[in-house]
């Protein structure tokens, strides 16, 4: 007793008894303009005294209605039961089967309603010609008419209030656009079923005066005439609102749905709730973020290690082996002391210490605009002007070794740093099939040996006089020339530069 209490309490917290309600109360309303119409407005002399000449026929049609209620309820339930198990343990249930049922539900809900009117068409038909053969085909007709249009209007709720239902089913997978007719099929026979019956319902009842089928009174028909014409605008306006709101919803939730994803957000998704083309498209926005996400993923991945400069450009361009020629600034920063220091730590400490070292060395080349290169081991190289031209990049890369001599103070690895610039080659070096951007150029060697001599210079950090010539005005004030030397593998003297100390520089502003 307690657990059917429960499943009656989650049937009521849930869509289903709204559902019910609108299908059910649509087909009642119906039947019952549908008897009313008969009697009052229809002039047939086998009408006027009715029920006196056929007792049993309002018998007959009230004892079907409450059959039908009965009938279409249960046959309902067991049809839609598995939707509803599914929705308190979707764990005991094929989710494949539940998607085809929970996209079928108005299809099959429109056929159920058709067969319960085909039914009672038959049944009070056939009562209808032990009277009169004449009633009976009006009754037919009539019936018939407000049958179809009602089929349409149950298929057209039950589309929109499954929707919570169908876009749970279908959050995960959707396969094709075969489960609900097409949009156009769809808005041709709201059309046709909620509008153009009506009109044919008005069509014959002028053939029938003009047959003789009803009174000698011409001005009779007038008010069925004018009924039909009220049925039809309202039949037509809830039939082609409804097939409006099927298409021009979906569309609402994807426009919004593109604004998102236009002011940044990355991980929109939209409910897939049709079977039809709006499904397609439905499914196929929420695949193209996904594909989206998974792009931007693999560029932030790829940027983490080549930079995100390079990624970019990756993503962008094919890449190609070769390189161009560029004017570029490089840093070049080793670290002083490592092999010592390896040998006098743990592996997992030494790791931790060089994430920490290159963490700032990352920080402060992107906050100059430049990108890292590579890291080789316990060194890292520093790029400005490529892949992306920068201007003035000398000043950068200057600016970025003065902050990283402050940066790493305190940190209990230190390092050299060397800047230069000049012409290099920057491009794609490698095989087909595994390469990787790089720079490659007399700049990037003497940065290299910069980087030696400064490891036993005060402030550790150099650079040489043509380089710091290119810079501009207020980074050239930072700096102070110092002696030649002659850099290993070199015949030439050059002339190092290092900064001059925070205070000095600080009064040359």
């Amino acid at each position: 007793m307690t657990r059917l209490w429960r499943a009656f309490k989650w049937l009521f917290s849930t869509s289903w008894p709204l559902y019910a309600t609108a299908v059910l109360g649509t087909n009642l309303l119906a039947a019952a303009g549908v008897m009313l119409f008969l009697k009052y407005l229809v002039p047939m002399p086998e009408l006027a005294d009715f029920p006196a000449d056929a007792p049993y026929l309002p018998a007959i049609g009230v004892a079907y209605v409450i059959f039908a209620v009965v009938v279409g309820a249960i046959a309902t339930f067991i049809l839609f039961r598995p939707v509803i198990d599914w929705q308190r343990h979707p764990e005991r249930h094929d989710p494949n089967m539940v998607r085809h049922l929970v996209m079928r539900i108005p299809f099959l809900q429109s056929a159920l309603c058709l067969a319960v009117w085909l039914l009672g068409i038959v049944i009070v038909s056939v009562a209808a010609a032990q009277t009169s053969t004449r009633l009976s085909i009006v009754i037919a007709v009539a019936t018939t008419l407000a049958g179809s249009a009602i089929t349409v209007i149950t298929y057209l709720f039950a589309e929109r209030l499954v929707r919570p239902v169908a876009a749970i089913a279908l959050a995960r997978r959707f396969e094709d656009s075969t489960l609900e007719p097409p949009i156009n099929q769809r808005l041709g026979l709201t059309w046709l079923l909620t509008s153009a019956a009506p009109i044919l319902g008005i069509a014959l009842m002028a053939l029938g005066e003009a047959m003789g089928l009803f009174a000698e009174n011409a001005n009779n028909i007038a008010p069925a005439v004018i009924a039909l014409a009220i049925t039809g605008l309202i039949t037509g306006f809830i039939g082609t609102t409804l097939a409006i709101m099927s298409v021009v919803d979906p569309i609402r939730e994807l426009q919004a749905a593109i604004n998102r994803v236009r002011r940044g957000e990355s991980d929109v998704q939209v409910d897939i709730y049709d079977g039809s083309e709006i499904g397609v498209l439905q499914a196929g926005f929420n695949e193209m973020m996904r594909g989206l996400q998974e792009r931007q993923r693999v560029r932030d991945i790829f940027g983490r290690y080549v930079g995100i400069e390079v990624a970019r450009r990756a993503l962008e361009e094919r890449p190609t082996l070769g390189g161009e020629d560029r004017e570029v600034a490089v840093v070049f920063v080793d670290v002083v002391g490592s092999t010592t220091f390896a040998v006098n730590h743990d592996p997992e400490e030494v790791v931790e210490e060089l994430n920490r070292f290159f963490e700032h060395v990352v920080e402060v080349v992107h906050r100059n605009k430049g990108i890292i290169n590579k890291f080789q081991g316990d060194a890292a190289l520093a790029v400005f002007g490529a892949p992306i031209s920068l201007t003035d990049s000398t000043s950068h890369a200057l600016t970025a070794a003065r902050e990283l001599r402050q940066e790493l103070q305190g940190l209990r690895l230190q390092a050299g740093i060397g800047v230069a610039s000049g012409h290099v080659v920057a491009g794609h070096i490698g095989g087909h099939d595994r390469f990787e951007y790089t720079v490659i150029g007399d700049a990037v060697n003497t940065a290299a040996r910069l980087t030696e001599i400064a490891k036993d210079t005060p402030g550790r950090v150099l650079t040489n006089a043509s380089t710091l010539e290119s810079a501009n005005e207020a980074e050239q004030a930072r700096w102070t020339l110092m002696k030649s030397v002659e850099l290993r593998g070199r015949n030439l003297m050059t002339q190092l530069a290092r900064p001059i100390r925070p205070t000095l520089a600080d009064r040359s502003d």
